[in-house]
């Protein structure tokens, strides 16, 4: 492993463990302090939207002026926005503001270290060494994931701002790292101006399952989105502790990565439906559970079950993103795989936040799971119109 993509892989992890010491943060805050599931899911939708809109804009960015620049652009507004969390007296809808700005600055971080590692696409690297590199950044920021969630639920009881200074402290090493990188991989890889139309063919017959993963990304980023900004609310009325709710969305993540690990060894998921079908009804399973299950037990299987669908959507998306495309706009593809994520995440949390004012803190689990039935059935329809052209 080269020191370069060393660094692209400690930005990674840096972005999602600062992002998370963030948001477990300010999420408990606000449950502790009364605030309504309605609440937390606004703050998810807002925060998960605005990178949703960004994230594109800023892999097309990366594509224009370099992968280097945007990305010290987005971490240095990712650390004074938190410093700004540190010390200011905020409301909740200060809080709001502050989210919506982390996810957006974090939209000009991912896109360009996707592209910046698969620069060239399989035609230049090859698909072992492409599907090597994205296993690695997404074991990065799972792993960065984990150590936020657990260093969250750990310092939290010690002082409520101390996950944030140690999310500062992390994006200040990956400001030191960018700023001393002395490449900017800018676009400028010349393409031959003359079309391989059987290559163009090929192309297009793996995007139906570029398509048909974004479309998964949706439901599943949802699902995630619950987890994440409103779980805290349930575990908060059942009394469990934050150091344990900490180690549940642990266990949560460790699954994912499994799932990676297993998906980077063995290939036989790679342009298969039935696989993507079966992923979907195990994490139906996992959400029944969260839906009806009060104990740490079962609330944690539920967990462990709906990230297969996490970790498989996650990792088959990026895959086939960044290979159906060339290096011209793989920035921008990389984008709009982050952005499918953002939109899962912003209408899970706000629409889980509204129907659990509406039916309780259980009822936004059983709306995933009718939108899991419901996107089932349109890649059934993605599949069966492009099937002519696998």
């Amino acid at each position: 492993m080269v020191i370069r993509e060393f660094k692209l892989y400690w930005i990674a992890f840096s972005a999602d463990g600062s992002f998370m010491l963030f948001i477990f943060a300010i999420t408990r805050l606000m449950a502790e302090n009364q605030s309504t599931i309605l609440e937390l899911g606004i703050l998810g939708g807002l925060s998960s939207i605005c990178y949703a809109l960004i994230a594109p804009l800023g892999g097309r960015c990366s594509d224009i002026w370099g992968r280097r620049q945007v990305i010290a652009v987005g971490t240095a507004a990712h650390i004074v926005i938190i410093l700004a969390c540190v010390y200011l007296q905020l409301s909740t809808f200060g809080f709001y503001i502050m989210g919506a700005l982390v996810g957006a600055s974090v939209g000009f971080l991912h896109p360009p270290v996707i592209a910046w590692l698969t620069q060239g696409g399989v035609s230049h690297l090859g698909s072992n060494l492409t599907s090597q590199r994205l296993f690695w950044f997404c074991v990065s920021w799972n792993v960065g994931m984990i150590t936020g969630q657990a260093l969250g639920g750990w310092s939290f009881p010690v002082d409520p701002v101390l996950p944030l200074w140690i999310a500062i402290f992390l994006m200040s090493s990956v400001l030191i790292v960018i700023l001393f990188e002395n490449s900017s991989i800018n676009p400028p890889i010349h393409f031959a101006k003359k079309k391989n139309t059987d290559s163009l063919e090929v192309q297009e017959s793996l995007r139906t399952f570029v398509y048909l993963g974004w479309t998964a990304n949706i439901t599943g980023a949802m699902g995630m989105s619950l987890i994440i900004y409103l779980l805290p609310h349930l575990i908060h009325e059942l009394g469990i502790s934050s150091p344990i709710h900490g180690m549940m969305l642990v266990a949560n993540r460790i699954t994912v990565l499994l799932t990676y690990s297993i998906m980077k060894v063995l290939t036989f998921w790679r342009y298969r439906f039935s696989i993507t079908l079966l992923v979907q009804f195990i994490a139906l399973i996992g959400l029944m559970f969260l839906t009806y299950s009060s104990t740490i037990l079962f609330l944690t299987i539920g967990l462990i079950l709906f990230a297969f669908l996490t970790g498989y959507n996650y990792f088959s998306s990026i895959f086939y993103s960044t290979t159906s495309f060339d290096g011209r706009h793989q920035g921008l593809a990389s984008g709009i795989h982050e952005a499918t994520l953002a939109i899962g995440f912003g209408v899970g949390s706000f629409g889980g936040g509204i129907v659990g004012v509406w039916g309780g803190s259980r009822v936004p689990y059983q709306m995933v799971s009718l939108v899991l039935l419901l996107c089932v059935l349109i890649q059934l329809l993605i599949y069966y119109r492009r099937r002519e052209l696998l």
